[in-house]
């Protein structure tokens, strides 16, 4: 036997823990299943919090959250996670004239359905002709339940793509008296853009100039969206897709983000989950 640890290059305590795992190991092993399982599912986007929930809900079993994470970097099941990234903040004077002030303030919490609203555009990537080209998702995101309630993915980042965007808005409804907020890009100031929201009976909301942060929740579910879905191998079914690939892809995820992928705001429950039946008129074209 000690021939074999010398010939192995590997201390013998090593070598009897690996031929006769303990009992201990042995459950490891099988709770390390379970977590593979709900990640292979989650396609890897379920960090150590929100895995103790979901093992509870699939096994019945409560564990803490450090043997969890333990777990997890043992036997290689960690989330993708979004690396942090500085911002700066941008000085430069722009003409506020006509223009709507920050009403939402960073107050990101809301009462009822689709009362408060926020709004972005993000550039999504597709590759068609051997070559890449930018293409521009059009989101809006309800802060009582973080769902995308409207969205529209389109070749231009014009001013159409955030009509469709609210056009597609009006067929769900929204609350009376409604905040729309966005940022200060063109799309989002033009008169078009305003004369429609004033339509809708949508208020609007813009941050300030060269602030994310004004519009943090937007800019977290851009980059779930990105790293978790579109740029995970784990989700991803092409590595050049095409802009319907591309198009599908994100209603694939947007669906998963609903049903499946719980969040810690939502009190671990996903937005549908969350979401209480309501009823609201659409508008009539």
């Amino acid at each position: 036997m000690k021939a074999a640890c010398q010939v192995l290059s590997m201390p013998r305590s090593s070598y009897y823990a690996a031929k006769y795992p303990s009992e201990s190991m042995r459950r490891d092993e099988q709770k390390a299943q379970w977590i593979a399982q709900i990640q292979q599912a989650c396609f890897y986007t379920i960090g150590r919090r929100r895995m103790g929930v979901l093992l509870e809900q699939a096994q019945g079993l409560k564990l803490g959250q450090s043997q969890i994470g333990r777990l997890m970097k043992a036997f290689e099941l960690n989330a993708k996670i979004r690396q942090q990234r500085k911002t700066y903040q941008k000085s430069r004077r722009v003409q506020m004239q006509g223009l709507a002030s920050n009403v939402l303030n960073r107050d990101f919490s809301s009462a009822s359905p689709r009362s408060k609203l926020v709004a972005d555009v993000t550039y999504v990537p597709y590759y068609e002709d051997n070559q890449w080209h930018w293409g521009y998702l059009s989101l809006i995101l309800d802060l009582y339940d973080r769902s995308i309630v409207a969205w529209c993915y389109g070749k231009q980042h014009n001013q159409q793509l955030a009509l469709k965007t609210l056009k597609i808005l009006s067929f769900k409804g929204v609350a009376p008296h409604a905040l729309l907020h966005s940022d200060q890009g063109s799309i989002y100031t033009s008169q078009a853009f305003r004369e429609e929201l004033a339509r809708q009976g949508i208020e609007q909301s813009l941050s300030r100039v060269g602030n994310c942060h004004d519009n943090a929740v937007m800019e977290s579910f851009n980059g779930i969206l990105k790293v978790e879905g579109l740029y995970n191998e784990a989700f991803s079914t092409a590595s050049t897709p095409c802009f319907i690939e591309q198009n599908q892809a994100v209603e694939r995820f947007i669906a998963f983000y609903h049903h499946r992928r719980p969040s810690s705001v939502l009190n671990n429950k996903t937005p549908m989950a969350f979401n209480q039946p309501f009823c609201l008129t659409p508008m009539v074209y």
